[in-house]
């Protein structure tokens, strides 16, 4: 059964990684959150996408130079409530799969594996990252955390060009278990193929009707989107099997 997984939460509906997606990706049915981490002046990890604060919060700052307490009386969107990882680690909230964190910068492998551990959630959390070398030093401290390697849409142009067997290598010399690469048609049949070789692979992020059609040809391990209910009814009603 395919994993719908809730990119940033229910990131359609309310403000990407803030408290109120994450509770609503439970109440939408999806089976994990994914969500991105950073950290902040005084070495706190955060729900945060971007570097900068000035999309999200309209504070013209580095994320990196404010503290915790500071994070904390943002509003993402205007409304949205900012959330540090513990907290989320701490919550309810979450889907009974788990959740898989998308590592945005070098040097927080430690503090994510102590914060992991500290709450027994190793069989819970999928450590992923664009960057190898942060895939690599997870396993590295840990090999019990699953992890991921992470593609966009240039990347995947070795999927499309159907070079498994060396994508295969590449990916085992990381250390990463799992592929989450952005979805286009024309990479269905690399990661289909890619998947036999033992690597199950993750789309993100496909939000419409024909998209999710053709993701599932693949049969990927799971769906990242930014609409879980969406995608859960489309399943359900057997609108795409």
């Amino acid at each position: 059964m395919v994993r719908i997984i809730a990119h940033r939460g229910a990131s359609a509906d309310f403000p990407e990684n803030s408290a109120e997606a994450i509770a609503e990706s439970y109440r939408q049915g999806a089976d994990m959150i994914e969500t991105d981490v950073r950290q902040t002046a005084d070495g706190q990890l955060v729900l945060f996408h971007d570097s900068r604060l000035t999309r999200l919060c309209g504070v013209d700052r580095r994320l990196r130079t404010v503290t915790l307490a500071e994070f904390e009386k943002l509003r993402i969107r205007g409304i949205g409530t900012p959330m540090s990882l513990r907290q989320l680690f701490e919550t309810a909230d979450k889907p009974a799969g788990g959740v898989i964190l998308d590592v945005k910068e070098f040097g927080l492998e430690r503090k994510i594996n102590k914060l992991v551990c500290d709450f027994s959630l190793q069989d819970s959390v999928i450590v992923s990252s664009f960057y190898s070398a942060i895939v690599h030093r997870v396993k590295r401290l840990n090999p019990n955390i699953r992890t991921a390697l992470i593609m966009d849409r240039f990347a995947s142009v070795s999927l499309m060009l159907r070079l498994e067997r060396l994508n295969s290598l590449f990916l085992r010399s990381t250390g990463a278990d799992y592929l989450h690469v952005c979805f286009q048609p024309s990479i269905i049949e690399g990661a289909r193929n890619l998947s036999k070789l033992g690597h199950p692979v993750v789309f993100w992020t496909v939000d419409e009707p024909e998209s999710l059609r053709l993701a599932l040809e693949a049969t990927p391990l799971g769906i990242m989107t930014n609409k879980p209910r969406f995608v859960r009814s489309m399943l359900q009603d057997g609108v795409v099997k």
